[in-house]
């Protein structure tokens, strides 16, 4: 495996400024660019002989987005700019939260292709994120794709971010760089999934190269920073020595400003880990916590992800809400 580091920083040393500027990419992942004016389509030649070779379409996408709360405490849609493949669903308010369901309207990620997501929680405000369908990087023969993801939630402001899993198909070559920004006071249920491929396909672990990048600061402070550049092979290795063939990982950031780190909670949720499903639990502030699932399979993970909401509802008054799919 090329690379796969988790770390913990510690008050003495967040600090101190990243070698890489705080990225969480390696210096030979693409770098999304500044918007186009073509609308996000861009033909351009792949490397080698570009005089002969054909051009290749792909796609500069980005999802800009702000909720703010009204003086009466509903929250609504501040400011929002998108450009394929994202598109937004209708807003709905439930009286509690605002939820919101990003949508790719396209197939999926192709080779090329450089998105930007950025959501933004502003302080007093209650969003919910969810998306219909998974994620798919497809086969991706030669070049790659990237996305950066940044999300900020501001004092009193709560976020949750529930995505379906990413899909890595055979190999593709997809690099995610996400960034959570929290303010003191903030509340967020941040999830992601990873599955092993097309498992219906029979296809586990068939990806040439994934970069995945997660950084968690509070008050600007780093946290947490964490890269894994693996290939499909390398992860099922991973997911082998766990007694797993078809592994699916998934993480959890949760900020609740109010719950302590002894709260009768964390027993229910460190009781999560059975058979089937591995469960772990990591302090990274006061009221700040990552929590990591291994599972078997895509149900027993997502059976996980409602049972760890359900446990957090009553110290997180967000979760009392239906995630609608619309």
């Amino acid at each position: 495996m090329k690379a796969q580091a988790t770390t913990a920083v510690t008050s003495s040393s967040a600090n101190t400024p990243a070698s890489d500027g705080g990225s969480g990419f390696t210096p030979d992942m693409p770098v999304v660019p500044a918007a186009d004016s073509d609308g996000g389509r861009q033909a351009r030649p792949p490397a080698g002989n570009t005089d002969k070779a054909p051009a290749i379409p792909t796609l500069r996408g980005h999802l800009h987005l702000a909720a703010a709360a009204r003086p009466n405490g509903e929250t609504y849609l501040a400011r929002q700019s998108f450009r394929a493949p994202f598109h937004l669903s209708k807003p709905y308010w439930d009286g509690r939260v605002l939820h919101v369901q990003l949508v790719n309207s396209t197939a999926g990620i192709l080779a090329g292709d450089e998105l930007e997501l950025d959501l933004a929680a502003e302080p007093g405000a209650s969003l919910a994120v969810t998306t219909p369908a998974a994620a798919r990087a497809f086969m991706m023969q030669s070049g790659a794709a990237c996305c950066r993801q940044r999300f900020a939630v501001g004092a009193g402001a709560w976020l949750e971010y529930a995505p379906e899993a990413l899909y890595p198909h055979r190999e593709t070559n997809y690099a995610q760089h996400t960034r959570l920004e929290l303010a003191t006071g903030a509340a967020t249920l941040f999830t992601d999934q990873l599955a092993p491929g097309r498992v219906g396909r029979g296809e586990c672990w068939a990806w040439r190269r994934l970069r995945l990048g997660l950084e968690v600061l509070l008050d600007g402070r780093l946290l947490l920073r964490e890269r894994l550049d693996a290939s499909g092979a390398e992860l099922g290795r991973l997911a082998a020595f766990h007694g797993m063939s078809e592994a699916w990982f998934g993480t959890a950031v949760v900020a609740a400003p109010l719950l302590a780190a002894d709260a009768p909670v964390w027993e229910q949720v460190r009781a999560l880990q059975g058979e089937g499903c591995l469960c772990g639990v990591t302090t990274l502030a006061p009221g700040l916590w990552i929590v990591r699932l291994v599972a078997s399979g895509g149900l027993a993970l997502r059976d996980t992800f409602a049972a760890l909401r359900a446990a957090l509802a009553p110290a997180l008054p967000g979760l009392q809400a239906d995630l609608r799919k619309l």
